[in-house]
């Protein structure tokens, strides 16, 4: 799909006097007291479409679990921590295309304050009271790392375990700890597992570092020239191919320009170039293939810096201060 992203900025130049300008599944009672939890289940976390060079994506799901006791007068805590154990990451990933991993935290609360971790798991409490079995569910928040410009676009997708772990007493006080969960003890630990998936699409950003300005030159018929190092700056999702093509506002599909002055009489033509050898920068094309006179380039997730070239031919025109608008156009 080839998009299309617009921006504008000001060209200008003065005359001095004149001016220009995936896993098994236990299934087990966990727990050795008088609770035990023999069910569980998540529902995928799906973080739909995500721009890496935006705003991060927050996602929720329900995780449900059921619990039977031996006693009515019974208190359990259970904990819940998301695969992988092993992982010493406060966060949990995603694999995508070329070894690509979209990382994301895991909160139990809606305000994204409480990290769920391994070392910290989700942890609930609760008493059997009048009711020796029960089926409960806890909402589960997650959203994706900011700053992950380095990722390539492409389906994301990951399924591991989520580990149930009971410790229960008789009596309304709930202990203090989970058992620790371990891989393969089915006697303390229930596995399920949990699934989690993302997309990227190509997405490209551009800014500009201010204005091409000629400055303040002499009334002459001989041509002047100047350039705006890294005026155009485009940010675009890790192999994604962009092609940059400018157009003045009179729309000329070659760069070439006019300039008007304060009043809108007089009028200065220029012309737009991509480098100092004078190499047309226009926008002769609506896409990616279609434009063949502007500047390429492939994206890294990282900013790439262009350089605008322009040239006028005379300054022979009254003195005044001259301008025009550019509209940048990054097809991709």
């Amino acid at each position: 799909m080839k998009k299309l992203f617009q921006w504008h900025y000001l060209l200008s130049i003065s005359l001095a006097s004149f001016i220009l300008f995936q896993s098994k599944t236990t299934h087990a009672d966990t727990g050795a007291g008088p609770i035990t939890c023999t069910q569980g289940s998540v529902g995928m976390l799906a973080f739909g479409m995500v721009d890496p060079l935006s705003s991060q994506i927050s996602t929720s799901t329900t995780l449900n679990y059921e619990c039977k006791g031996n006693s009515s007068n019974a208190s359990a805590r259970i904990c819940f921590a998301f695969g992988p154990l092993e992982s010493t990451n406060t966060y949990r990933d995603i694999s995508g295309p070329n070894n690509s991993v979209m990382a994301f935290n895991l909160f139990s609360d809606p305000g994204l304050k409480n990290t769920i971790t391994s070392v910290n798991p989700l942890q609930v409490t609760f008493n059997t009271g009048t009711s020796i079995e029960t089926s409960r569910s806890i909402t589960i928040h997650a959203q994706t790392l900011a700053k992950q410009t380095s990722l390539f676009p492409g389906p994301y997708f990951l399924q591991n375990q989520v580990f149930m772990t009971v410790n229960s007493i008789e009596g309304n006080n709930p202990p203090a700890n989970c058992v620790a969960p371990a891989d393969g003890d089915i006697s303390s630990t229930y596995k399920f597992p949990y699934t989690s998936s993302a997309s990227v699409s190509p997405h490209c950003s551009v800014t500009t570092t201010g204005s091409l300005d000629l400055g303040r030159v002499s009334a002459s018929t001989t041509s002047t020239s100047g350039s705006s190092v890294n005026l155009i700056n485009v940010t675009c999702t890790n192999d994604t191919s962009y092609n940059i093509g400018l157009a003045p506002s009179n729309a000329n599909i070659n760069g070439s320009g006019v300039m008007s002055g304060t009043d809108d009489t007089f009028k200065l033509p220029y012309q737009l170039q991509s480098d100092v050898s004078g190499e047309v920068w226009g926008n002769n094309g609506s896409s990616y293939n279609t434009l063949t006179n502007g500047v390429t380039g492939k994206g890294n997730g990282e900013t790439q810096a262009h350089t605008v070239y322009a040239t006028v031919p005379n300054t022979d025109v009254k003195p005044d201060y001259y301008s025009d608008i550019v509209t940048i156009n990054v097809h991709y």
